[in-house]
């Protein structure tokens, strides 16, 4: 095909200093660990292992600390956020969004619940209590469950052990604008045997208001709490069965329905160890439980509106870690999930009020299950490596709405990455293929052909890209990445029909992401950071919906002692390349939108190992703006408020955290 022949164009993200302790050209060539804890704010992150960028979210970063996982993965290049209000932006990767970007909650798949998407995965994420954050770039890696064709997330917690009775812990405070108000405490306690974890954490806000001083709807109030219990029989091995639960409520500015329940309740057992054997270096298996519950209505306008929906999942996995030679590693693994979604919903003339909905019973909507077998190894080849995974998926699916209906789907996936180590660089080239089913949201849209019927008929999605990089660590560290996609059978969203439909397109994307970070002296340093990402509906030979501009930030950091400050410039270019009311589960494109660009300003101050104090203004000049991936405004009824085309960005912004470990 022509479009194979298109060439590779080049642009460009990341941003500053979190190593990977399992890297050890990281560990040699990169910043010293000294300086790295010195840089105390993170405005991003530089990708420093090939295809991968990792975080530490327990770091103070701009913007205003994130009180779930799509904010938080909005400080990271490449990343856009669908806003639909102040809680459940829905994240996706070079323009990818849906269930193409995988969301793994420490071994976890959670899925969201709401059809409007008020919940997507990221909802249920407090990122401060993690210890770790991974994105994987693009269809590279088959490890994790269903392959994320646009890239993988994990969002990680490290397990404890101690070598005698011991106790940490650390608590923060946030305080901002719109009445934001964050708390975190977090205990780890233990001897060389057992251990317990436990965090504890909310997060609330009212209204905010944009540039031109009209509140948009946008409040929310989440609170969750984790609890791990851990036994540690070796100094190599841990058992742990953990519990969590989050829930809370939220408005919007892109619908009429409010969300008066958003919850989340959790169990996994996990078992690891390691092995002084041949062949056998580590097990691990994990088995987890999940369910989430929404209940949406309009009871509190006086409209007799509601409904409430929750979905089940439950699954696991057996990874083995192998060596099969002198230079060659692997690990072999299966993996299970089953998730079923149900629920009721008011009808109207003859149910009136919550209590009516809730005691009315549910029924079934979908239910699916996955079973999956992968290998994913990795052989030494003198300076270089060479890194391969392959992997197979078996799905079940049944439908109990509309035309009802059960289908399979056997799938492949798999990749091929060459990793070479030069001096201060590393050069990377990899192949990668995903097959992906159909979504639950995207089942649910009418079918292009009898808008009575669910589009239960859709091919599952095919993605072929390349991705190809360059990493330089000195004093001047830099990276680059390059991708080049072609997806067939993509599934779009079309809301230009009677009723929003799905079908099957054949789709190109590419762009790529630049980081480039220069210390001027001991005590001043600059980041650079671009992304940009293009795509094409080839089948239709328009632009394909919901992808992002070009988008650049320019950070300076200054240190002194325990001081820190800074700068943050964003500025994001016009987006013409429209397809109006084409997109994905998160969106459809609105229209054309306009530049902008806005400034921030951070400090902080550290007092010895215990006390850190952040601080910043976001948005300083009090700009209106809203970013091209952005729902509609029509939702937004709170008072004295002007009518909005989209939902409008935060206007100034002023925050103070306090983190105090002890």
């Amino acid at each position: 095909m022509n479009r194979h022949k298109q060439i590779l164009t080049s642009l460009f993200t990341a941003s500053s200093c979190i190593l990977s302790p399992f890297s050890t050209f990281a560990d040699t060539q990169g910043c010293e660990q000294d300086s790295c804890d010195e840089h105390i704010v993170v405005t991003g992150e530089l990708m420093r292992e090939p295809a991968k960028v990792f975080t530490d979210p327990k770091k103070p970063r701009l913007p205003l600390p994130a009180y779930d996982g799509a904010g938080f993965l909005k400080t990271i290049p490449g990343f856009s956020i669908g806003r639909k209000g102040g809680a459940g932006g829905d994240p996706s990767l070079r323009g990818l969004g849906g269930s193409r970007l995988s969301i793994v909650d420490d071994g976890q798949h959670v899925y969201g619940t709401c059809g409007g998407r008020m919940d997507p995965p990221t909802a249920y994420i407090y990122p401060e209590a993690y210890d770790n954050i991974t994105v994987i770039k693009g269809p590279q890696t088959v490890k994790y469950g269903p392959v994320g064709s646009a890239g993988t997330v994990l969002f990680e917690k490290d397990r404890h052990s101690f070598s005698e009775q011991d106790m940490e812990g650390r608590a923060s405070i946030t305080g901002g604008s719109a009445d934001r108000r964050d708390y975190l405490v977090e205990l780890k306690a233990g001897d060389e045997k057992h251990y317990l974890d436990l965090d504890i954490n909310q997060s609330s806000s009212d209204h905010y208001q944009d540039g031109s001083g009209n509140s948009v709807q946008s409040s929310y109030d989440r609170n969750n709490y984790n609890l791990a219990l851990g036994w540690t029989p070796t100094d190599s091995s841990v058992i742990e069965l953990a519990y969590g639960q989050s829930s809370g409520e939220a408005e919007y500015a892109d619908r009429a329905n409010k969300a008066r329940e958003i919850s989340n309740e959790n169990l996994t057992l996990l078992a690891q160890f390691e092995f002084d054997s041949e062949l056998i270096n580590g097990l691990e298996f994990q088995a987890y439980t999940n369910e989430n519950n929404h209940i949406m209505d309009q009871f509190d306008q006086g409209v007799n509106s509601g409904s409430n929906v929750r979905r089940s999942t439950y699954g696991g996995h057996l990874w083995l870690d192998l060596t099969l030679g002198d230079n060659w590693q692997a690990t072999v693994g299966v993996d299970y999930m089953s998730s079923a979604h149900e629920g009721r919903a008011i009808t109207a003339n003859v149910d009136f009020g919550l209590d009516d909905l809730l005691s009315k019973p549910f029924n079934d909507n979908m239910r699916y299950e996955n079973s999956g077998l992968f290998i994913e190894a990795s052989v030494d080849m003198g300076k270089g490596t060479l890194l391969s995974g392959l992997r197979f998926d078996h799905w079940q699916t049944k439908l109990f709405v509309a035309q009802q209906g059960k289908r399979t789907d056997e799938l492949y996936s798999g990749f091929l990455r060459y990793e070479l180590l030069s001096g201060n660089s590393q050069y990377y080239l990899g192949a990668g293929h995903a097959q992906r089913i159909p979504d639950y949201w995207e089942i649910m849209k009418s079918s292009s052909a009898n808008s009575a019927e669910k589009a239960f008929d859709l091919e599952p999605e095919k993605t072929t890209q390349m991705d190809i990089g360059w990493i330089y660590q000195a004093d001047v560290e830099l990276s680059s990445s390059l991708f080049y996609g072609q997806i067939d059978d993509y599934i779009l969203i079309d809301a230009n029909t009677k009723s929003a439909s799905a079908y099957n397109i054949d789709a190109t994307v590419w762009g790529g992401e630049f980081g480039i970070s220069y210390p001027f002296s001991d005590n001043l340093s600059a980041q650079t950071t671009l992304s940009y990402s293009r795509g094409q509906n080839d089948s239709q030979d328009v632009p394909l919906g919901q992808i992002p501009p070009l988008e650049g930030r320019l950070s300076l950091d200054y240190q002194d002692g325990n001081w820190t400050a800074g700068l943050l410039w964003r500025v994001v270019a016009a987006q013409d390349r429209v397809s109006i009311g084409q997109g994905n589960i998160s969106g459809q494109d609105l229209g054309e939108s306009s530049g902008f660009g806005t400034l921030a300003v951070n400090g902080t101050w550290k007092h010895g190992d215990a006390i850190l104090v952040s601080l910043g203004i976001e948005n300083l000049f009090d700009i209106t703006y809203a970013e091209h991936i952005s729902r509609s405004g029509a939702g937004n009824d709170v008072p004295g408020s002007e009518p909005m085309f989209q939902v409008h960005e935060p206007g100034r912004t002023a925050w103070v955290k306090l983190d105090y470990t002890f």
